[in-house]
């Protein structure tokens, strides 16, 4: 169990480096094509309120501040989930062995239909994930707890540092394998959003713990990439989304292949 289980991580992480190594220029390009609008909303957002700085913030009424808020929270909804929806599946279908063209992050936009499946997409996985937020508020409030009345000293707040770590890993590894919908929808494309959804964490039921070490594994790139800010996720955000994208193919016990430009599960005999 322990040896499927190594092999599973690290088998995982392995193919999805050969991905991007067979199309390193497309996956980059397809990557930044994703990243560009979140820099230029988060640029707008920041001259909107007058610089980056605790003091121009700190000069912002309560009603300015939950406005631009509100519409940084709308852009991304709008703008950015699709483009996700359509990242996702690019490296859904490069993971299947397909080359496919950089334009396919922007395919929601030319596609009414695609577009609000994009959205109704992101609302359920939303859905999903707000009620794991509850055991991770309570996980980091005991680790609080713990510091300020228990052991109110360094040792306290390491312990309470280890808790709060280990809940937010935790917290990724359970919503990550909701994002295991988007490769469905690659397979199936007439997949509803809420069966979508259900059928990856039915999916990953008794495998939790290879999501969950795939995830610390890649703790040493999420620290690089939040300490240079962002710039690594041109190459961390591929990195992890294959690797999870293979993971669940793993998991499943299939291969999924591409047969002329459809994606097919191992055993289906090519055209």
């Amino acid at each position: 169990m322990k040896k499927q289980h190594a092999e599973n991580v690290f088998g995982s992480k392995l193919a999805a480096k050969k991905d991007i190594a067979a199309m390193l220029w497309p996956t980059l390009g397809a990557t930044v094509l994703f990243l560009l609008p979140i820099v230029l909303i988060s640029a707008a957002l920041t001259a909107a309120c007058g610089g980056a700085s605790v003091e121009a913030v700190s000069k912002l009424s309560a009603r300015q501040m939950l406005t631009y808020l509100g519409v940084y929270v709308l852009a991304h909804f709008f703008i950015v989930q699709p483009l996700y929806y359509g990242l996702t599946q690019f490296y859904a279908l490069q993971r299947a062995g397909a080359r496919p063209s950089v334009s396919t992050v922007t395919m929601c936009l030319s596609s009414f239909r695609l577009y609000f499946r994009s959205l109704r997409l992101a609302l359920v996985i939303l859905l999903f994930s707000v009620l794991w937020t509850i055991p991770l508020v309570i996980a980091c409030s005991a680790g609080f707890a713990l510091y300020r009345y228990v052991l109110p000293n360094g040792f306290g707040w390491f312990v309470c540092l280890e808790i709060v770590i280990v809940a937010l890993v935790a917290y990724l590894c359970m919503v990550m394998r909701y994002h295991c919908a988007y490769a469905l929808m690659t397979e199936q494309p007439d997949l509803g959003c809420w069966e979508a959804v259900c059928l990856a964490a039915r999916k990953f039921r008794g495998h939790n713990r290879e999501m969950f070490s795939l995830t610390v594994s890649f703790m040493f790139w999420f620290i690089m990439t939040a300490l240079i800010g962002g710039l690594l996720l041109v190459i961390v955000c591929p990195y992890f989304l294959l690797s999870v994208y293979h993971l669940f193919d793993r998991i499943r016990c299939v291969q999924i292949k591409i047969v002329r430009r459809e994606t097919q599960q191992d055993g289906t005999k090519e055209e």
